[in-house]
């Protein structure tokens, strides 16, 4: 890249859209804009043209439009040049015919081979735009080469990708698919000229589409599950060092009628985007208009249902805009290896890969793994034995959140984390054995089973363990070879060294636990502690369990390995109910500083801040209760003390800023930190507010403690919650946002109801 493509590149990593992603966190001062601060751009899809330009400016829908690039270069320029005027970031779709050269998508027209701007053209547009030109979409949906119907690349032929050939091995498929996305974007950039190239996709492949060379990665959120897609792409993004942002595409798949629910999901979907560290979001459609061919129900852009989307769209660019986060991304603890040559499309097909006519290339338990990250967002139920502790946790990962970490990632990248959890496809490699045994030795928790140390590559063949089966470096033991393959279970005999990860141990004379048909091993120990062996009834002996392990723990440097010594994947269906209660132990295990007591309805994030100029840290916790329509109470556990109870109304997002032993909770989420001095006597706090409200401040030390917030002076007790009202504080530099009819829309002339997609 270079001239006008690195400038706006720049402009998004000015905004820590990227920096963020790699671990930046805070800014330099509060109320200071600086170049550390971290907001998200908010924007919208709209027709080409200026007119639209001046009805979204109007219409208070964001700093950023995605458009098709008008087929006029005189219009082209007009609506570049009024961007750049306007400080409003542009964004054009796809140029090309999906799956050809053609430049002809833009206008859903087919001319073989036309040209209707030539590259040098183009460099004048982006030019045009300076530092506001965003980028463009490229290579749009390539993910449907794995996750689509084998028929789509047959029925859209002029505007669909094509299958991939049929390939022995997930290598070969890894490296077929990485060069068929390179190929196009390689076009893009030779003869349609710079950049940034974004890519909007959903399925688990963005760290293939990084890897081919995309400058910015986006989601197409709603298909599929968005706590795996947005882990997918932030867990890519973070390994790459690439910005990313969201492309909600609400009227396609936010659901079939334009009723209350498709309301409240559409403004859950821009607060769990939000707080899950996107850079910028934007709707597809849905915010222009609504029509459901089958039904005949059209609703226009003025019909009132419409104006909601909009308003909700709105309410989210007033946030943004008032609220600063201290960090872009969020905190994350747990990694969810996303393994090296998986080739599970986490989206509708059945077939790794997008490989069709050979039964070894369906779905299998490699790929039924990735259903047990679904354990991650759900209450244990009140019977399970299992579940131990004073407290329960349950009902989000740690922090909220987990990342799908590229298991190719750098060691830097890798040691990020706290723990890496095993549960697809990985073909070991010699370069990946010893980031994770470097990622151990500095402290990491890492969970595998032996098929992740396999190193075949073709999914018809048996397992070949990397090392001939010695992994006495790592996990302590040796493999020598397969034990008995049969219907048994999981007895515990010992404890974790961990004392966080509570595993079932119970009296070794008691029913197996997690019955299954699995195949145990035969093996050597060395320097690792055998904690759960194989069992198949009640009069055990532990010198029974210990002849057949099965899950093993080992000591390396300052952290901790542990190997299930089975030889099928987590997703067998013989090891499902074990599978789930590791699940369970590992998001308990995890827990960090700052825990969540909720229902599972409620999602949260974690954005560490700092410094202020007294030189102290703070964090902000988001959270967004997603049941539309019961309030949800929620306690906040941090470094083992607890908030007073408070509510989270349906539907709604709320905000508590956390400063050591201080917990403040307005109710209004649009409210900023200004500024605030910590200090052994009164702690002045000052915020910027958008309406008069109460905050809860909570004091979870063991002495009183002395605050004053925007002037208020109060003393809270230990162990309690003081509620204060604060008046309306408006920063005189963003005016505009704090206007009471910032959210009211204006009454406009134009009916510009279609947009690029």
């Amino acid at each position: 890249m270079r001239g006008p493509a690195v400038r706006a590149l720049r402009l998004l990593l000015s905004a820590a859209l990227s920096a963020a992603l790699v671990g930046s966190t805070g800014f330099a001062r509060a109320g200071t804009p600086g170049p550390q601060e971290s907001p998200v751009i908010i924007g919208a899809s709209l027709p080409p043209g200026v007119a639209s330009l001046e009805a979204f400016r109007r219409l208070k829908l964001g700093d950023m439009v995605l458009t098709a690039i008008p087929r006029s270069k005189a219009e082209a320029l007009a609506m570049a040049e009024y961007c750049a005027k306007n400080s409003i970031h542009l964004c054009f779709s796809e140029l090309l015919y999906r799956g050809g050269f053609d430049l002809c998508w833009a206008w859903r027209e087919r001319v073989p081979r036309a040209r209707f701007f030539s590259k040098t053209d183009m460099e004048e547009i982006i030019g045009a735009a300076g530092p506001y030109y965003f980028g463009r979409y490229v290579v749009g949906e390539i993910g449907c080469v794995v996750y689509a119907p084998e028929k789509y690349a047959a029925e859209f032929p002029d505007e669909h990708w094509s299958n991939l050939p049929a390939v022995r091995t997930q290598a070969e498929a890894r490296d077929a698919y990485v060069r068929y996305i390179r190929k196009f974007i390689d076009f893009e950039r030779r003869e349609l000229g710079p950049g940034p190239l974004i890519n909007v996709d959903a399925g688990l492949i963005f760290k293939h589409v990084a890897a081919a060379g995309a400058d910015i990665l986006g989601l197409e959120s709603l298909p599929g599950d968005p706590h795996l897609m947005h882990a997918a792409i932030r867990g890519a993004a973070t390994a790459y060092g690439k910005p990313w942002g969201v492309h909600i595409a609400m009227e396609n798949y936010g659901g079939m009628r334009l009723d209350e629910l498709w309301q409240k999901r559409w403004s859950a979907s821009l607060a769990y985007s939000y707080i899950s560290g996107a850079g910028f979001i934007l709707p597809e459609s849905g915010h222009l208009a609504y029509t459901n061919p089958v039904t005949g129900e059209k609703f226009p852009f003025n019909s009132p249902e419409v104006r909601r989307v909009r308003r909700s769209l709105r309410e989210t660019y007033q946030f943004a805009r008032i609220h600063r986060k201290p960090s872009l991304a969020p905190r994350v603890r747990l990694g969810i290896v996303f393994g090296n040559e998986d080739g599970a499309p986490g989206l509708w097909n059945r077939a790794a890969w997008g490989q069709y006519g050979d039964a070894k290339w369906l779905e299998g338990p490699a790929e039924r793994g990735w259903r047990f990250i679904d354990r991650f967002f759900r209450k244990e139920d009140w019977p399970r034995e299992t579940v131990q502790g004073d407290m329960d946790f349950s009902g989000n990962p740690p922090l909220g959140q987990y990342d799908l970490v590229p298991a190719e990632a750098s060691a830097e990248t890798l040691n990020r984390y706290g723990c890496l959890l095993f549960l697809g496809w990985n073909t070991m490699t010699a370069d990946i054995y010893a980031k994770l045994k470097g990622f151990v030795e500095q402290g990491g928790r890492l969970i595998m089973f032996l098929p992740h140390l396999s190193t075949e590559s073709d999914r018809g063949r048996g397992i070949t363990l990397f090392n001939g089966g010695d992994f006495a470096d790592l996990f302590g033991v040796q493999i020598l070879g397969r034990g008995e393959k049969k219907i048994q279970g999981f007895k515990y005999l010992a404890e974790s060294a961990i004392h966080e990860y509570r595993f079932p141990v119970w009296r070794i004379r008691t029913d197996p636990r997690f019955m299954g048909l699995f195949t145990s091993s035969r093996v050597k120990m060395s320097s690792g502690r055998i904690l759960a062996g194989a069992a198949d009834h009640y009069m055990s002996e532990p010198e029974e369990l210990r002849k057949r392990p099965l899950v093993i723990e080992n000591r390396v440097g300052r952290g901790t390995a542990f190997l299930v010594t089975v030889w099928e994947y987590p997703g067998d269906e013989g090891l499902v109910p074990f599978t789930q209660d590791l699940v369970r132990t590992v998001s308990q295990g995890e827990q960090a500083d700052i825990r969540l007591l909720a229902s599972d309805r409620i999602r949260y994030a974690v954005c560490d801040g700092g410094a202020s100029p007294a030189g102290a840290a703070y964090s902000v916790v988001y959270l967004l209760n997603t049941d539309p329509d019961t309030p949800a109470p929620a306690k906040l556990w941090v470094r083992g003390r607890l908030t007073a109870e408070f509510v989270i109304p349906p539907n709604q997002m709320r905000l508590a800023y956390l400063f050591d032993k201080l917990v403040i909770i307005p109710e209004d989420r649009r409210v900023d930190l200004a500024a605030w001095a910590p200090g052994p006597g009164l702690r002045e706090i000052r915020f910027f507010s958008a309406a008069a409200q109460k905050f809860g401040v909570h004091n979870l030390g063991e002495a009183a403690c002395r605050v004053r917030i925007n002037g208020h002076g109060l003393t809270c007790p230990p162990g309690r919650e003081t509620v204060v009202d604060i008046a309306a504080a408006v920063d005189p530099g963003r005016r505009r946002f704090f206007a009471p009819d910032f959210l009211d829309e204006p009454e406009i002339d134009w009916r510009g109801e279609t947009g690029p997609y």
